[in-house]
């Protein structure tokens, strides 16, 4: 039965692709959409936007690792570490995703920076590598590039592209990573309450809406609920805070078809050194 569930989760996620190869969002949606708002922000943010980077205040390093719909075959690892510099910050990310009969591996390197209060930019570029031992190993460069716009003190939109230019690679390039755009908006409701939500446009695939309520209980403690249209996820997650310092979250996403997806969150900010005067 396991085996049949795999072979049934590899078939839905290429027969979505229509032929071309498959790109898994990075983690849950939940991790990501922390790129709009000003009072929920996080190193995860720049999954969904690279101009996240921007808003960084504090050096930081973090791990999200999901158990697609319960199967060790399926795993999907990812890593970043965040170094703000004098002007904007920097950024390295790892994602793994699959087992040793099919995995596709990527590192990226991200910038991200304020041009002013209303405004942040930033970019990246990626290596993305796939890995098949019957077939051998492929690999490619891609980019990554991202806008913030600050409308008001608590309403924030921005729009994301992730290979633009193709990402072709395998024998004869004849594969070809997917494009995605992005569009999010999200609102500061106080300093408790954030809606966020995001547009998606993955290359062959129809738009897919993202969107998530964060509600802060108190200081330590937080929860969140959302939704993906095109996956048929609703994922709920819960988090704990240790002086603002290190964070641990759970989460589950459910799949109407393919069931549940557990996942977990480690998060530690690095203290911001203070100036000596």
């Amino acid at each position: 039965m396991k085996y049949i569930l795999l072979y049934g989760c590899f078939i839905f996620c290429f027969a979505k692709a229509n032929a071309q190869q498959f790109k898994n969002n990075v983690g849950s949606p939940y991790i990501s959409l922390s790129a709009y708002s000003k009072t929920n922000t996080d190193a995860f943010g720049t999954y969904s936007n690279t101009a996240a980077l921007g808003n960084a205040k504090n050096a930081a390093i973090g791990l999200y690792a999901e158990r697609r719909y319960g199967l060790q075959e399926l795993n999907n690892i990812n890593a970043i570490v965040a170094i703000p510099v004098q002007a904007g910050a920097f950024a390295v990310t790892a994602n793994r995703y699959g087992f040793e009969g099919f995995s596709e591996t990527q590192l990226g390197l991200g910038y991200g920076r304020a041009l002013s209060e209303k405004i942040s930019v930033g970019g990246k570029i990626n290596y993305y590598t796939q890995q098949i031992p019957s077939y051998g190993t492929a690999s490619t460069l891609n980019i990554e590039a991202g806008m913030l716009l600050h409308l008001t003190p608590k309403l924030n939109a921005g729009i994301s592209t992730y290979n633009p230019t193709g990402g072709k690679f395998g024998a004869n390039k004849a594969e070809q990573l997917q494009s995605i755009y992005k569009f999010g908006l999200g609102y500061d409701v106080s300093n408790k309450v954030n809606i966020a939500t995001e547009i998606v446009k993955t290359e062959n695939e129809p738009i897919s809406l993202i969107g998530a309520v964060h509600y802060q209980f108190e200081k330590k403690f937080f929860a969140k609920v959302g939704l993906s249209t095109l996956a048929s996820n609703f994922f709920v997650a819960a988090g704990i805070a240790v002086n603002n310092q290190f964070r641990l979250d759970v989460s589950i996403a459910h799949h109407q078809q393919l069931g549940l997806t557990p996942g977990v969150v480690l998060l530690y900010n690095f203290a911001k050194k203070e100036s000596k005067k």
